[in-house]
């Protein structure tokens, strides 16, 4: 049901109700944490949680959850690609929170750290949006969101919901 109602909250993202997609995505995270499902429908939603947070406009929340992140990774980049990658890709939503606020500097130091993890050519919206601030580019909110999806920088796409299995949530779960 967990996903299902993710789902839901997909539809609602790309509506730009990001308030309530938020809701249902809360609510997908309490359920499948409450059944023990498997880590990767935790880390999606998050992924979900994320993006609707930066799209909103809440910027230093997103920070503040890749900064936590960070931490966690951090001594483990030689366990795995797979860590480090994760390592990368969050290293790289933090630089654009940055990049947002207009703390270009600070987005820059994080850019370069996602080159050095993993490798110019690596990830290439970081490539990009770092090139644009080194040439000292004013990047506009638009600029960075055509070339995030350009990229696939999102999760939330209209090509990856399941409309026929999405399903609404009660109001009265979680009211916001």
């Amino acid at each position: 049901m967990h996903y299902r109602i993710v789902e839901n909250g997909k539809i609602l993202s790309l509506e730009g109700n990001h308030k309530e997609a938020l809701r249902h995505y809360k609510e997908g995270i309490r359920m499948c944490t409450q059944e023990n499902a498997p880590e990767i429908f935790f880390q999606h939603y998050t992924q979900c949680v994320m993006e609707s947070l930066e799209l909103s406009g809440a910027y230093d929340e997103v920070i503040g959850y890749c900064e936590k992140t960070r931490e966690l990774l951090k001594d483990k980049l030689e366990v795995s690609d797979f860590i480090k990658k994760n390592y990368a890709v969050t290293l790289e939503r933090e630089a654009i929170q940055y990049l947002h606020k207009g703390e270009k500097q600070l987005a820059v130091e994080l850019f370069k750290e996602v080159q050095s993890v993993v490798g110019k050519g690596a990830q290439p919206l970081t490539d990009e949006l770092l090139n644009w601030t080194l040439r000292g580019y004013a990047v506009s909110k638009k600029q960075i969101e055509n070339v995030q999806r350009k990229r696939k920088y999102f999760t939330v796409r209209k090509d990856n919901i399941n409309r026929e299995i999405a399903m609404e949530l009660p109001k009265s779960v979680l009211p916001i």
